[in-house]
């Protein structure tokens, strides 16, 4: 699987089409004035980021807290809305949705989110039974309320839910319970792109392990595309196909899974790389630890924006930006010392 989706992610030979293309897309927030006559200042969440997913494919997206990830994400689904840029699915340009009320519809329709909190993103008032039917009768996906019930007793059978539990409130379930219900949930207007919003983060690391496996299966039988968005480079290692590194706001990487555990890789990567817990078995890499704290998102650095904590860092990497260049087949990196494949 991660061999022919990584194939089709490089994919210019196969002529296969991204499902999802990103294009110098940036969202600031603007800060709140102290003085009447301060300059006005902006939080740089996401800026100038650019990237396509292709069907079939996992995209992992992965960076320390406060990299912009989930920012991102919700600006590509309209969430909030971009500064600037340009939001492309299949091929139509849906930035912040300005299209017309079908178009929309079908358009949330078809790209869902599945969110870190299970718990927080079902109403506890309401039965789980009625928060995954509600959705198939708004979107057309069942005609009745009997057939609706019918539907998500099945979905809830796929992830391995009883079918009885279609009566029971969220308070009643477990965290890994409560994050298969969000999925079913997201699946009951069957979608085709799912973007996961640190789906596992706060599940314990066995139940981690089946809702990732889960996901795998999941998007076998139902020909899903993931966009996957953790901070834990070992979870982004086990799913994805291909791998985007942020760091402040800005892309410091993107690669196939094979490259982006290679030698030639950004000293970001390399960090996040070396901070993979082992089996105590296993030879220890040894530990890159990066010094200082992470930069202002109101005043990023100059130059790159991990100049200030690089161990490679020189004189120009604190005056000019690096651009993001092409290193390797489908293999992008923002560094003035990256080393192009021969």
């Amino acid at each position: 699987m991660r061999e022919e989706a990584t194939t089709a992610a490089g994919a210019e030979t196969a002529d296969i089409q991204p499902i999802l293309r990103v294009e110098h897309l940036t969202k600031l927030f603007p800060v709140k004035k102290k003085k009447l006559i301060e300059t006005k200042r902006f939080v740089h969440a996401v800026e100038d980021v650019s990237f396509d997913v292709y069907p079939g494919e996992t995209l992992g997206i992965v960076g320390e807290s406060g990299s912009g990830k989930s920012t991102l994400a919700q600006t590509i689904l309209a969430l909030t809305p971009a500064t600037s840029g340009e939001v492309y699915y299949d091929g139509k340009k849906i930035t912040n949705f300005k299209v017309g009320g079908a178009g929309r519809k079908k358009l949330r329709q078809e790209m869902q989110m599945i969110f870190q909190d299970p718990y927080a993103s079902l109403n506890p008032k309401i039965k789980v039974g009625d928060a995954i039917a509600e959705p198939m009768l708004v979107n057309g996906q069942a005609k009745s309320r009997k057939e609706a019930e019918e539907k998500a007793k099945h979905l809830l059978e796929t992830v391995g839910l009883r079918p009885e539990v279609y009566d029971r409130y969220p308070h009643e379930f477990s965290g890994g319970q409560r994050q298969r219900i969000g999925i079913v949930r997201s699946l009951s207007v069957n979608p085709r792109l799912l973007f996961c919003d640190e789906s596992v983060s706060a599940l314990d690391v066995s139940v981690q392990a089946q809702i990732l496996n889960l996901f795998n299966d999941l998007k076998k039988a139902f020909h899903l595309t993931y966009v996957f968005i953790g901070h834990d480079l070992a979870v982004i290692r086990y799913i994805s196909d291909r791998i985007l590194v942020m760091y402040l706001g800005k892309i410091m990487e993107i690669a196939s899974y094979d490259d982006l555990f290679g030698e030639n890789t950004h000293p970001y990567t390399q960090a996040l790389v070396s901070a993979i817990p082992e089996p105590s078995t296993a030879p220890r890499t040894q530990r890159i630890l990066l010094e200082g704290d992470i930069p202002s998102v109101v005043n990023p650095p100059k130059g790159c924006r991990f100049c200030q904590r690089c161990f490679k860092a020189q004189a120009v990497c604190f005056e000019q930006e690096p651009d993001l260049k092409e290193v390797g087949k489908g293999h992008l990196i923002r560094c003035h010392f990256a080393k192009e494949a021969e």
